[in-house]
């Protein structure tokens, strides 16, 4: 019993220290300003602050939110620029609504216009690897005559969803290029 409670104790240590959004070195150094540009040129929303103060709370250390909070602001003027909307939105990281007012919309806009094309090309991936795997089955010496058909029609299938998934990484990288010929003329 003694030995289950120490097992469920180390996975707990172990789970927490996982989620921690700062080290001991970096809680200990606090250089809250840095993490703040840091954390604004990542578009992080300030509640990313609160998991810093929890991160700290174990190493006894009390974060500075007034220094933090000016160097967010800081790093957001970086981060809220037309061009890193679509640089993030092709990472595959969504917008946290992070910017001022007079960017947002537009900002918002951009981000999900390249989110939409990264989507687009890992759903491509992913089927071509699905279309790869089936094909490869295919070499299973074991397989029935009906078997084989059976995994060719699905193949077929996923041959014309592949089709349409190309159609739509087209159409969505042409929106986005049209989006990114706008920002050079009035914006870049």
């Amino acid at each position: 019993m003694m030995n289950l409670f120490k097992v469920i104790a180390v996975v707990l240590l172990l789970s927490t220290a996982g989620c921690a959004s700062l080290s001991r070195e970096d809680c200990l150094y606090g250089d809250w300003n840095g993490l703040g540009i840091k954390d604004g040129r990542e578009g992080e929303e300030a509640s990313r602050f609160i998991k810093h103060q929890e991160a700290c709370r174990q190493y006894g250390v009390s974060p500075d939110k007034q220094r933090y909070l000016a160097g967010r602001e800081q790093g957001l003027q970086d981060y809220c620029q037309l061009e890193n909307a679509i640089e993030t939105g092709l990472r595959g990281l969504r917008y946290q609504s992070v910017c001022p007012s007079a960017i947002h919309n537009t900002f918002q806009r951009y981000n999900d216009t390249a989110y939409q094309v990264y989507q687009r090309r890992e759903e491509l991936k992913s089927m071509d690897s699905s279309i790869v795997s089936k094909e490869s089955s295919l070499q299973d010496k074991k397989l029935t005559d009906k078997n084989r058909r059976a995994i060719r029609d699905e193949i077929r299938n996923m041959d014309i969803k592949r089709q349409q998934l190309r159609d739509d990484l087209y159409s969505a990288e042409r929106q986005l290029d049209r989006l990114m010929d706008d920002a050079r003329k009035y914006h870049w």
